[in-house]
């Protein structure tokens, strides 16, 4: 199939990106970022804002569900008996 060229810019983006957020990463995760951004073609930060919006309607997902709140109430749970047994050990 042959590329269609077009005459003068890009349409631009109708969302407005103005603000910004800083991720770190390990090298391996950061070479598979990049792998997956050569493949496609297009830039690491794309990729990342692509991964985050999608990771994010799934968290919002598990919210609406009530997901989040038991993962929540388990992790509180967690640090209070791990608390409880710290204070019995220490006595």
């Amino acid at each position: 199939m042959k590329k269609v060229e077009t005459r003068g810019r890009k349409p631009k983006d109708t969302v407005v990106r103005e603000s910004k957020i800083t991720l770190k990463m390990s090298a391996e995760q950061l070479k598979r970022v990049e792998k997956i951004a050569e493949y496609l073609e297009i830039p690491k930060t794309v990729i990342a804002r692509n991964m985050l919006l999608s990771g994010l309607e799934s968290a919002e997902t598990m919210k609406i569900t009530g997901v989040l709140s038991i993962a929540k109430g388990i992790i509180k749970t967690s640090e209070w008996l791990a608390k409880t047994k710290e204070q019995r050990t220490s006595t």
